[in-house]
């Protein structure tokens, strides 16, 4: 997939790698666009004859996320989708505004000489020093290239994005790459990818695509929760999640008024729409007309919704409260806490539609100042001017301000269809079950809507050739149900009775239940070409110090998406186990843990390593920064 600048009749053509920066102006000789010009181009190869196609719905009889997808190994072409995202230092001459050469400069990526890769140093992540986005803090930041803010599991390797995880089976990837490299210009990359796989058969022996954690994946701590962090193509699996963000805040519940909008309508560096937050570059630097509130940015900042609201999963948020209502013999809060567990699954989510990036001309308090500026600039505000002077200087001034909101506009429009056209080919991926993008998109629509869900996999059954993701839930123990139940008497009053511990484990159940269909709705909200949905649902032991496996299933679109909310969804998660993959024992019907011969490849063991190593390392960075508190305190 290749997104390139489609220049006006008239206009010079720019380098394959040109972006247009914060300052960007046309030349004034250029002939101004049709107001329906498309300024770039979306291009997708054609699925080859002899290759397989779901329309839309992944590759058939290709192992999953390790090899087959677009993302995660075809570093070139999508390297070439957000070349804006490092070497910000070599602004690229394409036109400006004012310049006395009407031809355009040639703009050669890192200002020295040709460069003859496009690869991933032509790509600075957020949350990077020297990044072109702005540095996320550890509470709200992405981590799936790594940011700041999470912790790696203890004795884990340092990310390494340009090389492949030993994991991994070494097979052939069909990417067509086609680098073209002039003297004169640089690197222009034109890449074509299917994201296809030719498999050998021994690598599908090897490597299995059920339910685990995806080899090039890792969980690490996060305030958040537990997080997934890229092995290999992080930087753009973080670029592509970033690009969905606004359609994502969109989609869920409390984020979808603000900063959606001010993030479409942001800055100039490929997260920006057609305006921009610090107004019309040098001249306007630091002005706000009342009317730019008024088109979009009076919402503010998009506020996190709570934990326990519609849209938001967070059963960690529920046996917190349930625990403090133990401390306090609060009975009726817990009573509370019990009926928000089991009514998790009656939560709607909305499903993520295509994000429409606005655009926004200058606005006519904007136009005033420009033109107040023009005044300024031509002298027509200077005292003894005579009346015909100042007439002259007037309409001179009129005829600058005129051709700078024109020239503006038409930038605003060039970035404004860069933006749509990141997001359409970020949707393309995620509509075609691209893995890297599916998981990317999934974890970072979990890390915003705050809920207690982890992506690990994603990809296309090789057997049943039905596209899945895999997430992975934790669970509260029994403790999150009270003790003490209210029943009604005869007499018609309201009375408080010890439970049976048939009684607690039937209600322990039944939230189980309810909170694996409620991650199963949310991720299937997301992930809109996944048929089916596989949930890993883990707990605490009994001592805290580890997490046991209890569920492990797989629930289908159809049975998620058309199941009434009032029906009971204990038979539907009961029944969409796979074998061995829940275990109710005894007469008092407890939810025990899941047999460890049962899990003949390890896969279970590998997440509950990873989440455990991903907690202790966790547990060491904050005990480290409280040290680091108490020294600073101390010293001061």
């Amino acid at each position: 997939m290749t997104i390139r600048f489609n220049p006006p009749p008239g206009w010079p053509a720019p380098p394959a790698t040109w972006v247009p920066h914060d300052e960007w102006l046309p030349e004034p000789e250029w002939p101004q666009p049709s107001g329906d010009w498309p300024f770039w181009e979306v291009t997708v190869p054609t699925s080859r004859p002899d290759k397989p196609s779901r329309n839309g719905r992944g590759h058939l009889s290709k192992i999953s996320f390790p090899v087959a997808t677009v993302a995660a190994q075809s570093t070139v072409s999508l390297a070439a989708l957000f070349p804006d995202r490092a070497r910000q230092e070599a602004f690229a001459t394409y036109g400006g505004y004012g310049s006395s050469s009407g031809e355009a400069e040639v703009y050669v990526p890192g200002g020295r000489g040709r460069a003859t890769k496009a690869g991933r140093e032509f790509y600075e992540p957020r949350g990077r020093a020297g990044g072109s986005g702005p540095t996320r803090s550890g509470l709200s930041g992405s981590v799936l290239n790594g940011s700041a803010g999470a912790s790696a599991g203890v004795g884990a390797e340092p990310l390494d994005p340009t090389t492949r995880p030993e994991t991994v089976v070494d097979v052939d990837v069909d990417v067509d790459v086609d680098v073209d490299v002039d003297v004169d210009v640089g690197a222009g990359v034109d890449a074509g990818v299917d994201g296809g796989a030719d498999v050998a058969g021994a690598g599908e022996a090897t490597v299995s695509p059920g339910i685990r954690l995806s080899p090039v994946l890792r969980l690490v701590a996060h305030p958040s929760g537990l997080r997934v962090q890229f092995r290999v193509g992080g930087p753009v699996a973080a670029a592509l999640a970033d690009v969905m963000t606004p359609a994502i805040e969109a989609a869920t519940p409390g984020l979808s008024g603000g900063r959606a909008g001010g993030e479409l309508a942001g800055g100039r560096d490929g997260r920006g729409g057609g305006g921009r937050e610090s107004g019309l570059r040098r001249l306007l630097r630091g002005r706000r007309g009342p009317d730019r509130h008024a088109s979009g940015e009076q919402g503010g900042q998009g506020v996190r919704p709570a934990p326990g609201e519609p849209g938001a999963l967070s059963v960690r948020d529920l046996a917190r409260r349930s625990l403090d209502a133990r401390r306090g013999d609060d009975r009726a809060e817990a009573a509370a806490v019990e009926q928000e567990l089991c009514s998790l699954h009656r939560q709607t989510f909305s499903v993520i539609r295509r994000a429409a990036v606005p655009l926004e001309l200058v606005t006519p308090s904007e136009a005033e100042a420009i033109n107040q500026k023009a005044l300024d600039a031509a002298g027509a505000n200077a005292k003894g001017l005579s009346r015909a002077e100042s007439a002259r200087l007037r309409a001179v001034a009129a005829e600058h301000a005129e051709a700078f909101v024109a020239a503006s506009n038409v930038a605003r429009r060039v970035v404004a269809g860069r933006r749509q056209a990141l997001a359409d080919g970020a949707w393309r991926l995620l509509e075609a079950n691209d893995p890297a993008v599916v998981v990317a998109v999934v974890d970072e629509a979990m890390r915003l809507s705050g809920g207690d869900v982890t992506c690990l996999d994603a990809g296309v059954d090789p057997v049943s050739h039905r596209a899945y993701v895999t997430v992975l839930l934790r669970f509260p123990t029994i403790d999150i149900v009270a003790d003490e139940g209210r029943e009604v008497a005869r007499s018609g009053k309201v009375v408080w009775r010890q439970r049976r511990p048939s009684e607690r484990y039937g209600v322990y159940a039944a939230g189980l239940a309810s909170a694996v269909l409620a991650a199963a709705k949310q991720v299937a909200s997301i992930a809109i070409a996944a048929d089916d949905v596989n949930v890993v649902v883990v707990r605490p032991t009994r001592n805290g110090r580890e997490v046991e496996p209890i569920y492990v299933g797989v629930l289908d679109r159809e049975d998620v998406s058309l199941r009434h909310p009032d029906a009971d969804p204990l038979p539907l998660v009961i029944g969409s186990a796979v074998p061995d993959g829940i275990r109710i024992d005894g007469p008092e019907r407890e939810v025990t843990a899941l047999d460890p011969a049962a899990d003949r490849d390890g896969a279970l063991r590998e997440i509950v390593d990873a989440c455990r190593a991903a907690e202790a390392a966790g547990d060491l960075d904050a005990a480290d920064a409280t040290k680091a508190g108490r020294a600073t305190g101390e010293g001061g």
